[in-house]
């Protein structure tokens, strides 16, 4: 008897359905399911609908796998001695595709639920394994059918070969095999449906703050911008409700950001609107000019409260939330800035995951799993492009008065960017030797958490992961002063960061080694009894990306103490010295500025809406020196030789600041003194002759030397 081949046993055959595990009809449409929901993700710009296709296409998936699995390998077994053919490979390939398709679909979920972030690689994967599959199972699955049926019929007579035999191609559809068909394309779309409905219900109980408007009574004394005199603005013209502003805590809690946010949460930004001495010129700016007034300032101290509508007369002029200062999102919402300064910037809030203003614990999951696992809406929403260009810091660290605000005319305030523009750490010859404010105020860290690539960086093989955000600078007052997070281990950062001790491994090959400013004393080779001595105290900008010292040089000190002491530790002359109330002694070398108001006189308390132009400007521009000369009589017993000792010091606000906002109780801010240097100097002793009478001639020690130049460590 002649053996005739086989084709793949049919479906009902199969031990799956003889033991009557499940029928294919659901399974099959949740495939095709999977096929669009995964196109739709791919192809359909980011919504609810999308998100809430994200959840259904990875549930369905794993909920698929174990079916699907015992589906695969009983087709396999029933089919396995099927003639070879291109269906047969189609369907090979198409399993095979699959495969991969679902392999790379658990990396991704178990990335999303417990990693910090989705591989592109395996995102790469799952979608193109997923595409590739379709047209193999299409072709398996959908043949020509016509054409096959009436070759089968030939080879039988003119009747129709019986399912499963040779000739005859699957699907075909009598009655059973069109319920099949029938109950697979109402099951795909009853998911399609229940997708809809799912994102329906959800945009109808979602928190709406599109609506979200000023006060009636909202006052705008400067223009149309409501935001003005501020130069901020948001993409909608309009304010923003605070909850889109601030809630930096959930991306701490999401376990992406978790090590940057810890760092955030002691830096400036964060308690830029917290910061006491900025408490103290508001209250008195509001007192003198009104509340709208305090926009000025607020676009970058108090963003979350400015743009949110906060700073009117008739409210309480802080935001819920006005305590995150500048939040993550403020910062990282930016869509254009501008560096003019004064808070150039247009800000837009980024588009919401499901459940992502909710705290309970199942929806702040939801929330964190569809970011890792859907992320493009999110990279493109906090586009670290625009935070990596010094640009991004222009927008406030740049600063003016104009005429809305001193009633005179344009005034230029601090400058950090012109000053980085336009110094040697921005116009060297060699680009390699160039550097940007965040190199240096948010050097890398080498500790677990999300960054990304940056071009501008020279981080490679140093295995570093993400910039800090520290932004360790020169406030080493206001941590303690308000109780920060971390207080003191950013107190000790900051002191690091002026004292130059931070090493930083990026730029090491570029930035010097050493002090940000030495201080060198330069005195003559002796110096004699009687006579009046000169030498000079030179402070050079060694390594700030700015003048130094910079920002509200009004309120800052920074001065140059000087002591001359004999062999037996005699103070033989000084300047620099503070009072016991802390005040400056007269003819200290101070850089700092003297701003004056429209009458002529000093302004001592930082009301800048009172500024008009600069009476005296003393600080130091990148790469450049200052020289203070000091004169003394040198005593006539002196015991030499005589040490030199000069060191800058650093304070963040003067003492008659500190007098204004505190008043009676005699605050004085904590002293850092950067570097010093010591010289000793050689007294001339005169020649005597043997009756004792002076001759003419002198005997002169060596001359002077250096006996020690280092930063020294934080003052009281």
């Amino acid at each position: 008897m002649e053996e005739t081949s086989r084709g793949p046993l049919p479906i009902r055959h199969s031990f799956l359905h003889e033991k009557g595990i499940f029928h294919i009809s659901w399974m099959t449409g949740a495939l095709i399911f999977l096929v669009l929901s995964g196109l739709a993700i791919w192809l359909f710009q980011f919504s609810v609908t999308t998100q809430v296709s994200v959840l259904l296409h990875t549930a369905l998936g794993i909920a698929l796998f174990i079916p699907f699995t015992l589906w695969q390998l009983s087709h396999w077994w029933a089919s396995r001695k099927a003639p070879r053919s291109f269906r047969k490979f189609s369907a090979y390939a198409g399993a095979w595709t699959m495969i991969v398709a679902t392999a790379s679909g658990f990396v991704l979920t178990w990335q999303a639920f417990f990693g910090f972030f989705i591989s592109h690689f395996w995102d790469r994967v799952h979608l193109w394994s997923g595409i590739a599959a379709i047209p193999f199972l299409a072709y398996h699955l959908y043949p020509k059918a016509r054409k096959a049926v009436a070759e089968g019929a030939s080879e039988n007579g003119g009747k129709k070969p019986a399912n499963g035999q040779a000739g005859l191609p699957l699907p075909d559809f009598r009655p059973g095999r069109r319920h099949l068909w029938a109950m697979a394309s109402a099951t795909a779309g009853l998911l399609i449906v229940a997708t809809g409905v799912l994102a329906g219900i959800y945009s109808a109980y979602a928190p709406d703050f599109s609506h979200y408007k000023l006060p009636d009574d909202y006052k705008m004394p400067y223009g149309p911008n409501p935001f003005a005199p501020s130069m901020a603005m948001t993409a909608r013209g309009g304010p923003v409700a605070p909850e889109l502003l601030a809630g930096s805590k959930s991306c701490g809690k999401a376990g992406c950001h978790s090590a940057i946010y810890q760092e955030w949460l002691a830096n400036s930004h964060r308690w830029s609107s917290e910061d006491v001495f900025f408490q103290g010129v508001q209250a008195a700016m509001i007192q003198q000019e009104g509340a709208p007034s305090t926009r000025y300032c607020a676009g970058c101290h108090d963003p979350v409260s400015l743009l949110s509508g906060y700073k009117n007369a008739s409210t309480s002029i802080e935001a819920p939330g006005f305590k995150e200062g500048s939040s993550c999102l403020v910062c990282h919402a930016m869509r254009r800035v501008d560096v003019q300064g004064n808070g150039n910037y247009v800000w837009a809030p980024p588009k919401p995951y499901l459940f992502e203003y909710r705290e309970s614990g199942y929806a702040t999951a939801i929330t964190r799993f569809l970011i890792r696992a859907y992320p493009q809406q999110h990279d493109l929403d906090y586009d670290l492009a625009l935070s990596k260009d010094p640009a991004s810091c222009g927008a406030c660290h740049k600063q003016f008065i104009d005429k809305e605000i001193n009633h005179v005319g344009w005034v230029q305030l601090q400058n950090q960017y012109d000053d980085w523009k336009h110094g040697k750490w921005n116009t060297d010859p060699n680009p390699a030797h160039r550097l940007r404010c965040q190199q240096c105020h948010m050097y890398y860290r080498a500790v677990a958490a999300v960054g990304d690539a940056d071009p501008y960086d020279m981080k490679a093989g140093l295995g570093l992961q993400h910039r800090n955000h520290w932004f360790a600078a020169a406030n080493q007052v206001m941590p303690e002063m308000i109780h920060s997070p971390d207080a003191a281990g950013q107190t000790e950062r900051v002191n690091r960061w002026l004292q130059g001790k931070e090493h930083i491994p990026e730029i090491a090959s570029v930035w010097p080694q050493g002090p940000v400013l030495p201080v060198k004393v330069v005195a003559p080779p002796s110096m004699a009894p009687g006579q009046l001595a000169a030498f000079r105290a030179v402070v050079s900008n060694n390594k700030a990306g700015h003048s130094f010292p910079t920002g509200p040089l009004d309120l800052i000190r920074a001065w140059v103490e000087v002591r001359v002491e004999d062999r037996t530790g005699q103070v033989v002359f000084h300047s620099g010295e503070l009072s016991p109330d802390g005040y400056d002694e007269p003819g200290t070398f101070v850089l700092k500025a003297v701003g004056i108001n429209p009458e002529g006189e000093e302004i001592v308390r930082h009301d800048l809406w009172h500024y008009v132009g600069a009476k005296w400007k003393r600080a130091i521009f990148p790469g450049y020196s200052d020289m203070y000369e000091y004169k003394f009589a040198v005593p006539r017993k002196v015991q030499g030789p005589l040490v030199i000792t000069a060191r800058l010091r650093y304070r963040k606000a003067n003492q008659y600041f500190m007098d204004f906002a505190f008043p009676g109780k005699h605050l004085q801010t904590p002293i850092t003194d950067i570097p010093s240097d010591q010289v000793e100097v050689p007294v001339s002793v005169a020649a005597r002759g043997p009756k004792g009478e002076t001759a003419s001639s002198t005997k002169t020690a060596s001359g002077s030397r250096r006996i020690g130049s280092q930063p020294r460590g934080a003052g009281q």
